[in-house]
């Protein structure tokens, strides 16, 4: 079954592809990638860093007991996850290629939070080639513009 969020996202990304970065991939082999790597993020990136956000930010507000064993485990979970990113990244600029894509677009928000206020920046810095995709993603120019916007 379909990640509600994710197609939402790839929705938006078919309706608008002719308007800036072609977010899903040329070829069906790129979109292959970029579905791929974005099941990745949805079933094994997000959910424990989603952990260490409401157990770290968000306790004790929202009813949430801050738990150090889930935060212990979900921080656990996350590396194994940023060291098979480590792995492709190695290989490739991007997720799914030497593409900016959907999949990279995706990790944005979140992982906001894990360099910033969940202050575990070390998990994506100690990674040369995270680190590396890290700074390019974060650093774009529409990501930047989201960011004032919330100020």
């Amino acid at each position: 079954m379909l990640n509600t969020p994710l197609a939402i996202i790839r929705y938006y990304a078919e309706k608008y592809k002719t308007q800036g970065t072609d977010l899903l991939g040329k070829t069906l082999e790129d979109q292959g990638l970029v579905n791929q790597w974005l099941e990745v993020e949805a079933h094994n990136y997000h959910p424990p860093l989603l952990n260490l956000v409401l157990h770290i930010m968000f306790s004790p507000h929202f009813g949430i007991v801050r738990n150090e064993q889930v935060i212990k485990e979900s921080e656990e979970k996350l590396a194994k996850v940023l060291d098979v990113y480590e792995d492709r990244l190695s290989k490739s600029k991007y997720l799914a290629g030497d593409f900016f894509s959907l999949a990279d677009l995706s990790h944005i928000p979140f992982t906001s939070y894990l360099v910033g206020p969940v202050g575990k920046e070390y998990m994506i810095k100690e990674r040369k080639h995270v680190s590396a995709w890290w700074d390019d993603i974060s650093s774009r120019p529409s990501w930047l513009k989201v960011l004032e916007i919330c100020k």
